[in-house]
């Protein structure tokens, strides 16, 4: 410990993503403790919650596979729960159970105004069908292709959280990530499940380090405050 800091608190995550004026001495996130704790707490409080139980029970009358499992939903849960957005956009929404969670947190959270845009290709799915009715006044589904989409108005142009859950192909991936990194404002979320398919994600995040000659982090630099990985979710916290 570097002498004369140790009566100096260390500020939490919530601290510096509140807003609030920052402890001078730590002008960027250190330590990943206070999210990894709340997120930790966040997603086993949900997955011992009869909304798990309900959203499961309903996703296997459905007889669909291919959605996120019961620990990747927690996982999600924890991460909206933690950052609490304001506008979110998901892409390969299907039949709604990643976005039945992340309305489950606002709600929690009591963000009544929050909104998540829900993208869907398949015109011929159901889209959102798993979505709980006190949720919908808060769910903007969109049918058709992302890479059209994005073009339009129909997306936001700034945003607190986005999801990846469409084509877990490589180059999809890699597209998807750095076409709506430019949206998140500063410390919004990127997120993406089956970060474990290929290298997209790890590649992604990668560019966004920067080093000084000497090969450290230069933190001003580097585009990221945080990232990390639980289970097959990944995540990154955009410094603008």
């Amino acid at each position: 410990m570097v002498a004369g800091l140790q009566a100096l608190p260390m500020p939490s995550f919530r601290q510096i993503f509140s807003g609030k004026k920052e402890n001078p001495i730590y002008p960027r996130p250190l330590l990943l403790q206070d999210l990894w704790e709340a997120v930790a707490r966040f997603s086993a409080e949900i997955r011992r919650s009869d909304f798990m139980r309900e959203m499961f029970q309903r996703q296997a009358a459905t007889g669909s596979t291919g959605m996120m499992g019961m620990m990747d939903c927690a996982t999600l849960y924890g991460l909206a729960r933690w950052q609490r957005p304001a506008v979110v956009v998901e892409s390969g929404g299907y039949l709604g159970m990643s976005s039945a969670f992340i309305l489950k947190a606002l709600a929690d959270e009591k963000l009544s105004d929050a909104k998540i845009y829900s993208i869907e290709m398949d015109p011929d799915c159901p889209h959102g069908a798993l979505v709980p009715d006190e949720f919908r006044s808060q769910f903007v589904p969109l049918h058709g292709d992302v890479k059209e989409l994005i073009r339009t108005d129909a997306l936001p142009s700034k945003l607190d959280l986005f999801l990846h859950d469409s084509s877990h192909r490589y180059r999809h991936m890699l597209w998807e990530f750095r076409a709506f990194w430019p949206r998140l404002r500063d410390r919004g979320m990127l997120v993406s499940h089956d970060v474990h398919f290929n290298a997209a994600f790890p590649e992604f995040v990668a560019q966004t380090y920067a080093h000084d000659p000497r090969g450290l982090l230069d933190a001003e630099r580097t585009r990221h405050y945080e990232w990390g990985r639980w289970g097959y979710v990944g995540f990154a916290v955009k410094k603008a």
